[in-house]
């Protein structure tokens, strides 16, 4: 029985990652890691684009000396630049435990997804236990910032009010903690609507960051050894590059799983015993003539 697919009531349980074939092939299975990539990089505008920032001041300083475009770009780059992000897809609560109506609620099977990032339909979708990468992203990323969790979906405008919001830079606290300090005190009051928020044309993705802010201008690689439980393959995938990443998991606990179309709905081929290890490494000893 598969524990990704039967039975299944926890909806926080797995989280998922939709990627070409040959991504997972020649990099993450292979060296058994996911690279965290810029945030800056990403194919979203409203996190890819500069972030335009508003001053403000309570104590009456003279906001005339400061460069308002200068010191806006500023901030917009001292955010993202050493952002590092890894998206994820959650499953929809709640789960009935019955797999038969459950697919149409799992983070694994979701059309635009395969679409999207899952090389329209033949590329991978990896499922990974939440709970084991959380301690992961902890025991690599000790002693710099790390934050895990669900990103938010709402149509925020870009009028705001003068209250304080993620948008306005406050002069008072910038002249006090200096430039390096303030970066650090504006991420840790507004990383979840910075870092974890969307817009609400985004929200089927139900989607679930690792956001790591690193002093390095290169990618991040968080190990998957330990949370890697199963490979799900789309309705497109050749069989010859499925087999190609059985031979990068056999040796590996790790459980694989085709998804097939039937009568316009998203389906498990269930039928195919190819998909078991066991039943792969008996066909192999078959083909080497063993009876063992």
């Amino acid at each position: 029985m598969l524990p990704m697919i039967y039975g299944l009531r926890d909806h926080e349980r797995y989280v998922y990652h939709y990627t070409k074939l040959s991504t997972a092939r020649d990099y993450i299975l292979k060296n058994r890691s996911l690279r965290l990539g810029s945030f800056a990089n990403t194919n979203d505008p409203m996190e890819s684009k500069d972030w335009t920032f508003n001053l403000s001041t309570r104590k009456g300083i003279d906001l005339g000396q400061y460069d308002f475009e200068k010191t806006s770009r500023w901030l917009s780059a001292a955010l993202k630049s050493k952002t590092r992000l890894l998206c994820f897809s959650l499953d929809r609560p709640p789960l009935s435990g019955d797999h038969t109506k459950d697919i149409f609620s799992r983070g694994l099977a979701k059309p635009r997804m395969w679409a999207q990032y899952g090389d329209t339909h033949a590329g991978v979708c990896l499922v990974l236990d939440r709970a084991k990468l959380v301690e992961a992203v902890k025991a690599t990323y000790q002693g710099v910032i790390h934050m895990c969790g669900p990103v938010q979906y709402n149509d925020q405008s870009f009028i705001r009010s003068l209250d304080p919001h993620e948008f306005m830079i406050d002069v008072d606290q910038l002249e006090a903690l200096g430039p390096p300090g303030y970066v650090g005190a504006h991420l840790k009051a507004h990383y979840k609507t910075l870092f974890f928020s969307n817009l609400l044309d985004w929200r089927d993705e139900l989607e679930w960051r690792i956001v790591v802010f690193a002093e390095t201008d290169g990618d991040l690689f968080l190990p998957i050894e330990e949370s890697l439980a199963g490979v799900i393959h789309g309705a497109s995938t050749l069989r010859k590059d499925s087999e190609s990443l059985f031979e990068l998991t056999d040796s590996w606990n790790v459980e694989h799983m085709g998804l097939i179309w039937n009568n316009s709905a998203p389906w498990y081929d269930l039928g195919s015993a190819s998909w078991s290890a066991s039943d792969r490494a008996i066909q192999a000893r078959l083909a080497k003539g063993g009876n063992r």
